[in-house]
């Protein structure tokens, strides 16, 4: 077993640094998420519901807040400058910081004041808004760092701050609320943020020392500039995330929400693995167009986009087991929402990664437009689905929508960068998408037959095993093209 575990250790450090930060990054996400299913069970034991319920508000305003209050500048921006601004990106990073903080504070200022006018809006006090403007300023400077870490790959650094920070904010949080039982809301929220402010307010003191630059009126102005026709883009991402629950609620019931609910959170998970993914193909992406390396990213694009292809058939195929682990039996109608919300997430990978071309090319406005059309349309089609067809056509909308995203993307993206069909392999998207159909139908057929389900898996492993040569052979082959035509 050890001998197995140090060869596994061998071959992880004979990846791609692109590949190995992969692995490390979702590796690292689930070790995060899966810190907040083991400690949610135990707040909502220590809390009172109020108090709880309290917490969750804090949390949902600042998700909203933080969009206009950052300008999301640790986003696309960021990355895109990590490129177009590399041998001045300390400067350009200190700089940013500087802008966030202004953002922030004006946002906040301004919210504050309209809260004690008109409380019932927010429905959280003048102490929790000023706590939310300190974290929030500080996320944004460890959001920037991250970034950073990520664009070279240095994913050590990443790991090791994930998890001090998915351990010790939670404990200190626990530790809190046992301290200060009678204020438990406040005991939380401070107590689960007080690591990343502390630790955010180093990186910010940091940052100004490399950087040496508070103020430039250059990067300023690139920053606005690509950045403010994204913000309807952010919050239309938000609204599509989100109206799906909130009409089958208003509309249906809450516990068909529930069921629904449930089906979410299921294909969430995959999130991680797709958003690792991301982040390390963000960097790869950007270096080989610049590069002009079209070959080994088209490869690198359809090898991830196959993996991820992979992870929705398992997920899909087992969601019927996977519904059973997260809820009981009166969740199970959850099952039919899988295959659609599966494939949502692959096309929302795909147009992920022709998103991130995009901002190469920094056509944000367009990014905007299309989030936007695709958020009404989701909405438009959940009331009359919903309506006519039942809470199931919930799923299907929401498939609907990532299509449009991503085929609207490729076109938007074609558009100016004339050799993208040297970058996403068409047939090969064609092909995965084909494949992943056949899955979904089989799975919807043999939803309620386990053994069918086990023994297609059983039947595509030992093609893999006898073919094993032949498929070792044809990635050789692949891989020997890909560096031909690297060096020519």
């Amino acid at each position: 077993m050890i001998r197995k575990i140090k060869s596994l250790f061998k071959q992880l450090n004979n990846l791609s640094p692109a590949a190995k930060a992969s692995v490390w990054f979702v590796i690292s996400n689930v070790a995060l998420k899966g810190m907040s299913f083991i400690t949610t069970p135990i707040f909502t034991r220590l809390m009172a519901v109020e108090d709880y319920g309290a917490t969750s508000v804090f949390v949902s305003w600042e998700g909203v807040i933080s969009i206009f209050a950052t300008l999301s500048l640790a986003g696309g921006v960021y990355n895109v400058a990590q490129t177009k601004y590399e041998d001045d990106i300390k400067a350009y990073t200190s700089s940013m910081i500087s802008l966030t903080f202004v953002a922030s504070l004006l946002v906040y200022t301004a919210g504050i004041i309209f809260n004690i006018y008109v409380p019932q809006v927010f429905e959280l006090n003048t102490a929790y808004l000023l706590f939310m403007w300190v974290q929030t300023f500080t996320n944004a400077v460890i959001s920037f760092w991250l970034m950073r870490r990520r664009f070279l790959y240095d994913y050590k650094s990443v790991i090791a701050y994930t998890f001090a920070n998915a351990l010790l904010s939670p404990t200190i949080a626990i530790i809190a609320i046992l301290l200060f039982p009678n204020q438990a809301a406040y005991a939380k929220i401070i107590g689960a943020g007080v690591l990343g402010i502390v630790f955010g307010l180093v990186l910010c003191v940091y940052s100004y020392v490399q950087g040496k630059k508070v103020y430039s009126g250059k990067y300023w102005g690139y920053a606005l500039k690509f950045n403010l026709p994204l913000i309807p883009h952010y919050l239309s991402s938000n609204l599509l995330h989100s109206s799906d629950k909130l009409m089958i609620n208003a509309m249906v019931g809450t516990a068909q929400a529930g069921i629904y609910g449930i089906a979410h959170s299921i294909t969430g998970l995959m999130s991680i693995i797709t958003q690792a993914i991301n982040y390390a193909l963000i960097p790869y992406t950007l270096q080989s167009i610049k590069a002009k390396n079209y070959k080994g990213l088209k490869n690198t694009i359809s090898g991830c986009t196959a993996l991820v292809a992979v992870v929705c058939i398992g997920v899909m195929l087992f969601a019927r087991e996977g519904i059973l682990i997260f809820a009981t039996k009166e969740y199970l109608d959850a099952v039919w929402f899988i295959p659609p919300l599966t494939m949502a997430t692959l096309f929302s990978f795909i147009y992920g990664i022709v998103g991130n071309i995009m901002f190469y090319y920094e056509k944000t406005w367009q990014m905007s437009v299309i989030t936007i059309c695709c958020a009404v349309v989701n909405l438009v089609t959940n009331y009359f689905g919903i309506k006519y067809f039942g809470y199931i056509a919930a799923g299907y909308t929401t498939l609907l929508c990532a299509a449009i995203q991503m085929i609207s993307y490729y076109f938007v993206v074609k558009h100016y960068e004339k050799r993208l069909k040297e970058i996403i392999d068409l047939k090969a998207f064609f092909a995965i998408i084909v494949v992943y159909l056949g899955f979904a139908v089989y799975s919807m057929i043999f939803t309620y037959n386990f053994w069918a389900r086990i023994g297609l898996l059983a039947v595509i492993f030992s093609l893999i095993v006898i073919f094993h040569k032949k498929i070792i052979k044809l990635f050789k082959s692949m891989k020997k093209k890909e560096i031909e035509n690297e060096k020519s």
